[in-house]
């Protein structure tokens, strides 16, 4: 054991004597470096035809693979409201529905999501605040229920979600969120740069003041 204690106090001793040099050269002539800002992992996504908020020539673009039954997406959604808060027309925001298996009422939320689409891109992200807003009450009449309070024409709505008529949309952008390695909820992309998960507000803000500065 003397001998460990022995070489450590030996090995610590040369480093501090290193360390202390180290800084007389630099305090006599002052050393700068300059390293390339890694990016996160960038994707090619698309926005298609997914509802946007925003500005339409925003320089940012965010595009959202969500599940109106998780919470954690519940809590991406109250990011992406400061973002557009502090960020405006800078900024436009697609939404793409991701529901996960598990979460039984998910999909049936997305869809009721899209039959909202269908009236108008308004009442879409009206009733995606309101699913949010009421994750326990995402049966087939609370829906309907939720759609006719934001100002839905309840004939058409209810018919649309009696139809399923956007599952296949649905399952479309499951598939597009496969193919982009998206395999948990909320996942998002800015400008293509990937970020997993609900995220400080902090993180997104990093992203989009790099992207809006160059």
């Amino acid at each position: 054991v003397r001998e460990k204690i022995k070489g450590y106090l030996e090995m610590e001793k040369r480093k501090e004597a290193m360390d202390k040099w180290l800084a007389q050269q630099t305090a006599k002539t002052p050393v700068e470096v300059y390293l390339t800002k890694p990016r996160r992992p960038s994707f090619d996504v698309k926005l298609g035809d997914a509802p946007v908020i925003g500005g339409k020539n925003a320089k940012v673009t965010i595009v959202e693979f969500s599940d109106f039954q998780c919470p954690f997406c519940s809590k991406g959604a109250e990011v992406i409201h400061e973002l557009k808060k502090k960020y405006g027309d800078k900024i436009q925001v697609g939404f793409k529905n991701f529901p996960l298996p598990f979460h039984n009422q998910a999909e049936g939320a997305a869809v009721a999501a899209l039959c909202a689409k269908e009236q108008s891109t308004d009442l879409f992200w009206k009733m995606h605040d309101s699913m949010f807003a009421a994750q326990d009450k995402l049966d087939v009449d609370s829906l309907k229920a939720l759609a006719k309070k934001i100002g839905a024409k309840s004939d058409s709505f209810d018919k649309c979600l009696a139809e399923n008529k956007y599952l296949s949309k649905v399952k479309q952008d499951i598939e597009e969120g496969k193919a982009l390695k998206v395999k948990s909820t909320p996942t998002f992309f800015i400008n293509g740069q990937l970020i997993n998960g609900a995220q400080p507000l902090e993180v997104f803000s990093e992203i989009i003041d790099d992207e809006l500065a160059n």
